[in-house]
């Protein structure tokens, strides 16, 4: 076994003199004792796992299981306890902000910044409901500071974040499969019964509480994340639909046309502009309070990066207190001053759409040709007010796992990696009751590359968090 580091972040595994940090020796020596032929037929049985499950739902075509790097990432628990702390109030802070959008009290976000957005569309009423944002995805990055973990927030996802049903099928083959010893020595966090938590905190936006139909709704198999659909319907007891399957009856509520059940809750994951499009009135729908669209129009406007720069003065102006957690530094192109230094900057930084998702629209000035550079800077000065910038960060990096061709050693390779931590807000009218789910959904980047979505060619980790010991 070989460890190769060739990135500046510090390594989450081994020490820079290249022992490993003692957090991993039970899983290094697990790895060790499994050897590199018997790990190969492990991956194997773990992408077959995967596929039955796939088949059993009746995706008989392509293959949905998601690209992934078995060795797993461990957070122990006072780090957790930290991260915790500043997402659950982050969270909070949100949620009290799209409260006073909606009352028309917003004091913190510059109105021009929220009407900029194109995830804001001023033409629609906005109804968020007594608690906003039931679920929101914080992809976050550590850097070593002092000998420990600083965290930064890269940006908010509070529409269609991937992460708990990807999460609960990582933890399942790397607990029964690659290490079920190592998981059955650590004190590691169970994920067990938080797909149905989930439920609960979706169905809590109805008034109708736990007895409301949840309807999980999918743009179908075409969809990367249909098997991910799959397990949240089944997980949380909900309807899976297709917007094909959807309709509003004579009265104005949501049908699902092949149960004949009226919708309370939708936990959308397709695309809202198909979703609107295919289920004409559902806006209409939401509006009057006849069903709750959980990802409601202008709700999104929390993904913004524009308006992610204003989390922390939420914290300040709204919950009273200094955060836990910051931003990745971050200057808005829509102020003057930040854009000239941007554009001066150009080529170190990294510029992001500020309502793009998924990896797209970004540019990492660092790892770009200088062709590529100029095509994205002409991008921006077309409509600098759709942009932001951060600093390129060192992050920590964990290591991709593989084997030689003779499979008689393993290679560790050194990988920028993220959390993407999911956070609850379940109460059904108290927006500061949070829960956050006790791991994370690690995405890896692709060698030498800063950006992790998986489609950029990233992969997805199990994260182990340990409970005090």
């Amino acid at each position: 076994m070989r460890f190769d580091r060739a990135l500046p972040g510090t390594n989450e595994v081994f020490l820079p003199d290249g022992t490993p940090r003692p957090v991993y020796e039970t899983v290094l020596e697990e790895l060790k004792s499994t050897g590199p032929k018997r790990w190969n037929e492990k991956l194997r049985q773990a992408h077959g796992l995967l596929l039955d499950e796939q088949h059993d739902f009746g995706i008989l075509e392509g293959d949905k299981t998601h690209p992934t790097d078995w060795f797993p990432r461990i957070v122990l628990a006072s780090d957790w306890d930290r991260l915790a702390r500043g997402l659950a109030q982050r969270m909070a802070a949100i949620n009290e902000f799209l409260r006073r959008l909606e009352a028309g009290k917003e004091e913190v976000v510059p109105r021009e910044v929220v009407e900029s957005s194109i995830l804001y569309d001023t033409s629609w009423k906005d109804r968020f409901g007594p608690v906003p944002a039931r679920q929101i995805a914080f992809d976050v990055v550590a850097v070593e500071r002092d000998g420990g973990w600083s965290y930064q927030v890269i940006e908010e996802n509070a529409k269609m974040p991937v992460g708990l049903a990807a999460m609960t099928r990582r933890r399942r083959m790397s607990s029964e499969v690659f290490f079920p010893r190592a998981h059955a020595a650590l004190p590691v966090l169970s994920l067990d019964g938080w797909l149905p938590r989930l439920g609960d905190a979706l169905r809590a936006a109805s008034s109708k509480g736990p007895g409301a139909t949840l309807a999980v709704v999918s743009s179908g198999p075409e969809d990367q994340f249909y098997l991910d659909h799959h397990i949240y319907a089944k997980e949380m007891n909900a309807v899976l639909a297709e917007t094909k399957h959807l309709t509003i009856d004579g009265d104005g509520y949501l049908l699902h046309k092949p149960s004949g059940r009226r919708i309370d809750v939708i936990y959308e994951r397709v695309d809202e502009d198909r979703l609107y499009a295919e289920v004409p009135g559902l806006l209409e729908c939401h509006v009057e309070g006849k069903v709750h669209v959980l990802f409601a129009p202008n709700s999104e406007i929390v993904d913004d990066k524009g308006v992610g720069v204003f989390v922390p003065e939420m914290v300040r102006t709204y919950l009273g207190e200094e955060p836990l957690i910051e931003n990745a530094r971050t200057w808005s192109l829509a102020v003057e001053e930040d854009r000239r230094y941007v554009m001066d900057h150009f080529a170190d930084l990294v510029v992001k759409s500020r309502g793009g998702y998924g990896g797209k629209e970004v540019m990492i000035g660092p790892e770009e040709s200088e062709e590529s550079i100029e095509k994205f800077r002409g991008m921006v000065e077309r409509n600098p007010i759709e942009y932001v910038a951060q600093e390129t960060i060192d992050f920590s990096t964990h290591v991709l796992c593989e084997t030689d061709e003779a499979e008689d050693s393993f290679r560790l390779r050194d990988s920028y990696a993220d959390y993407r931590v999911l956070v609850l807000a379940p109460d059904p009218e108290d927006p500061g009751v949070v829960e956050v789910i006790p791991g994370s959904l690690t995405r890896v980047a692709a060698l030498g590359k800063h950006v992790v979505n998986i489609s950029s060619g990233g992969k997805m980790k199990d994260t182990w968090v340990l409970g005090d010991s």
